[in-house]
């Protein structure tokens, strides 16, 4: 169980620094660095900043102790959801009371998934429950992840026109215009 903890207060710490960098990556390097970085102050796109560390993170961890871990892969994908959906949720309910958002805050929302992730992961993996370990969860587990980096791969691209991938500086979806 101490392997589980130092992992995953790394893992914390590692997504802490990580994230708040690819906030600008695509502004420093352009191309292909769009896909890891935010490209423009949608919702959507500050998803990834939390997302990519965490699965990166989780492939590292996978190799050194998750593939003894019992229901490792399952619970760290539900550990990324529960990240993004705590920041969904913190950000919209904040920003619906208030009627605006400001840059405090939404590094608090974003401290908030990475707790929130971090904290369901370390305590679900010191007693994952049955289901973790069934047959399915595995190639579940992959086959979410993978979806979820399609998406923002996709999504980086062609974006849907729906308010999650508004970016509310310049009212457009998507990377921004040349």
């Amino acid at each position: 169980m101490q392997v589980i903890r130092k992992w995953n207060l790394a893992g914390a710490v590692f997504t802490l620094l990580a994230g708040p960098l690819l906030h600008f990556v695509y502004d420093w390097f352009g191309g292909v660095a769009a896909v890891f970085g935010a490209v423009n102050e949608s919702t959507w796109e500050h998803l990834k900043l939390l997302f990519w560390p965490m699965f990166f993170f989780g492939v590292l961890e996978y190799l050194t102790y998750g593939r003894k871990t019992p229901g490792f892969l399952p619970l760290r994908v539900l550990s990324i959801l529960v990240g993004m959906l705590t920041t969904t949720a913190f950000f919209y309910t904040y920003t619906g009371v208030l009627g605006y958002n400001f840059l405090a805050a939404d590094i608090g929302v974003f401290i908030a998934g990475v707790v929130a992730a971090y904290l369901f992961s370390y305590r679900r993996l010191q007693s994952p429950g049955p289901w973790a370990g069934s047959a399915l969860a595995g190639p579940f587990a992959l086959l979410t992840a993978g979806t979820l980096a399609a998406c923002f791969i996709l999504f980086t691209y062609c974006p849907p026109h729906i308010g999650l991938f508004l970016d509310p500086v310049t009212g457009n979806y998507g990377l921004p215009s040349s």
